[in-house]
């Protein structure tokens, strides 16, 4: 990578984790008059809190959104020539927008729906056996965290089996690790047994996935 590239791809990774970092749910939640999204449910700025706060449809646009802002980026440097080394630094800025974003003191949501969108630009293919794992698991136990992770976890199997570099490989590693960490406390009630179904019996404790 040469040094007259630097520049251009500082700014390109500046501009992917800021696009990443509006928080579409929190934004919506409030013009539709239902106050501040971090005050109910799970806390988190994500679709399924949304929809818990907003109603289903408003959840929908916050999810489309949210992969929206992660697809982007991604999908402009690709257009622009760039490899899958830069797209996957590109990826991994957008999902860190997401999940940290600094118009939040630096919270923001778990990046399942972002990393998504970075991950339909990057390859699209690899969506289909991820989304496959999460519907699996989602119908057999009803957890969306659960479905999450696995999801997450198996795009990085996907790019081991396609081949991917090890720079592209360790920079995914990455997106899939902020992930699985955000979920730390869904994992922590699933070991627990005390997690929220999607739909069932709602557990005391649970707080959700969002």
């Amino acid at each position: 990578m040469s040094s007259a590239f630097m520049p251009s791809l500082v700014l390109w990774c500046l501009g992917a984790f800021l696009c990443g970092s509006i928080p579409f749910g929190l934004l919506l939640v409030k013009l539709a008059g239902k106050g501040d999204v971090r005050e109910h449910g799970s806390g988190n700025i994500g679709a399924t809190n949304v929809s818990r706060v907003g109603g289903k449809a408003l959840g929908i646009v916050t999810l489309l959104l949210d992969i929206l802002k992660g697809f982007l980026p991604v999908y402009l440097g690709k257009q622009l020539g760039m490899g899958e080394s830069v797209l996957s630094m590109l990826a991994l800025c957008a999902v860190l927008g997401h999940v940290f974003t600094p118009w939040l003191k630096f919270q923001g949501g778990k990046g399942v729906a972002t990393a998504l969108g970075v991950a339909l630009a990057f390859r699209a293919a690899m969506i289909l056996p991820a989304l496959g794992v999460f519907i699996v698991l989602l119908l057999a136990f009803r957890y969306v965290s659960l479905g999450s992770v696995m999801a997450a976890l198996t795009l990085l199997v996907v790019l081991v089996w396609k081949g991917a570099t090890p720079v592209v490989l360790l920079l995914w590693a990455d997106i899939v690790l902020i992930v699985i960490a955000k979920h730390h406390e869904n994992i922590r009630r699933l070991l627990k047994g005390t997690e929220s179904p999607l739909w069932g019996t709602k557990k005391e404790q649970a707080h959700g996935q969002g």
